[in-house]
């Protein structure tokens, strides 16, 4: 008999399937035994009665939580008063025939059937692979996966191609110390902090481009906003007249990715308890009025910072919902001394950029902006950064060439999701996350376990 999918069972009432997955949880109610047993689709609830199957029934009473398992049995329509509305399948049951143990789990350290895991953070992340299967973080790594699909869907529909970019740089993109070096045959390399070279590149050859993919940052931050490997939503196009027109298909893009997600990822909104943000006009402001703002409704001194720092980037987000019906706000014009060597200058606003922010919900979640694109005046920016255009020359030769006005922006998916889903942190939004405490197991155990090794 071939596999029938939980969601399925919903339209056999009175046929019989063969269901395989993995035990939720298990109730003895007397002599029957109820298990919720889930797969890809969803979960369904099977009653096993030792009158139907004595050897099911003998089967069941040994199983555990996420035992893997395949049975076959009658799919019956609930009894009134006992469907569950928050299950998709909550109107129909498994009458259990045959009851076959695929896979025996160990006992589990911790109760999997809360709607909270009972553990703090680490631990949840110490056992990773366990607590990814938790329903919660099953909805945050589902509604992660349709805010991709979403993203590239959307730029497809717009003649954008993807691309897949080296993650293996001959120099650092961003400039700075926040680089992982490795060595490449003898000779140093960097891990790609963005793919912003290729990105430029490739709008010489498609004029529209996007790619999706990891990045690295060597920060020593351990904070709740920062991992040091991220994926990030990239795009660049070409013959733009500043960086409005950026600005202008993010604010198109959000306009298209919540309806998307209340379409595509309802129930795990719903379970999550999750409002989604209802995009209008987005506001902007140039950094400098920013922080003007702050100081005068927040009562700070910030005017003298290059930058926004996280309080104020909350700060900004509450007075943009508050004051202006938004929980978007973009911050422009950032100083030319604290973009990359390629950010635009802004002439009729010189020491600025023509670069923005985009701030949700009190972080920054993008950062993009017009890009230099004049052979001449990217070769003397890199040379004001006291670097040298040798070492940029692959990256200079699509300018050589020619390259149109362009820009781009990227997007940081975790702290996107974090801030979609309401966690605090955004390692709860990164299936594995890589920071200054762990790679997998935290790093301690990990030296230790090679000084075991030795």
């Amino acid at each position: 008999m071939e596999r029938n999918l939980i969601i399925e069972t919903i339209e056999k009432v009175g046929q019989e399937v063969l269901l395989k997955g993995w035990v939720e949880s298990r109730r003895d109610h007397g002599k029957l035994i109820f298990l919720d047993v889930r797969d890809h689709t969803g979960t369904v609830q099977m009653v096993i009665n030792p009158k139907v199957s004595e050897e099911a029934h003998k089967t069941a009473s040994g199983l555990s939580v996420q035992d893997v398992i395949s049975l076959m049995g009658k799919v019956n329509a609930r009894p009134k008063g006992a469907e569950n509305p928050d299950l998709p399948t909550g109107t129909v049951e498994i009458e259990v025939k045959k009851l076959e143990m695929l896979s025996d789990a160990e006992s589990l350290p911790f109760d999997f059937g809360a709607r909270e895991l009972p553990i703090n953070l680490d631990t949840a992340l110490d056992f990773r692979p366990l607590t990814l299967r938790h329903p919660k973080n099953q909805a945050i790594f589902r509604i992660q996966a349709e805010i991709v699909k979403a993203f590239r869907d959307f730029l497809t529909e717009r003649s954008f191609v993807e691309i897949q970019s080296p993650k293996i740089t001959a120099e650092s993109t961003e400039g700075g110390a926040n680089v992982f070096r490795v060595d490449y045959f003898g000779l140093p390399a960097y891990l790609a902090q963005s793919p912003q070279f290729y990105k430029q590149i490739m709008v010489g050859v498609y004029e529209r481009v996007f790619t999706i993919g990891q990045v690295y940052r060597a920060e020593e931050h351990n904070t709740t906003r920062h991992v040091n490997e991220y994926t990030s939503l990239d795009l660049e196009f070409g013959f733009i007249q500043d960086h409005t027109d950026i600005i202008d298909l993010e604010i198109d893009f959000l306009k298209y990715l919540f309806p998307y997600l209340d379409e595509t990822v309802k129930p795990e909104i719903e379970f999550l308890g999750i409002k989604l943000p209802t995009v209008g006009d987005v506001p902007s402001l140039k950094l400098r009025e920013a922080q003007a703002i702050i100081e005068r409704e927040f009562d700070r001194k910030v005017s003298h910072e290059p930058d926004l720092s996280p309080q104020d980037e909350r700060d900004i987000c509450q007075y943009a919902q508050e004051k202006l019906g938004s929980e978007f706000i973009f911050i422009t014009h950032q100083p030319v001394d604290h973009r990359p060597m390629y950010t635009m200058p802004d002439e009729a606003d010189p020491g600025y950029t023509k670069s923005f922010d985009l701030l949700f919900r009190g972080i920054e979640i993008t950062t993009g902006g017009q890009r230099i694109h004049d052979y001449d005046q990217l070769v003397s920016s890199i040379k004001k950064r006291g670097l040298s255009p040798e070492n940029f020359s692959f990256y200079l030769m699509a300018f050589k060439y020619g390259l149109p006005p362009e820009g781009g922006l990227a997007i940081g998916l975790e702290r996107l999701t974090a801030k979609i889903v309401g966690a605090e942190n955004v390692r709860e939004a990164t299936l594995f996350p890589r920071d200054v405490t762990r790679i997998d197991l935290p790093l301690a155990k990990i030296k230790n376990h090679e000084k075991k090794g030795r």
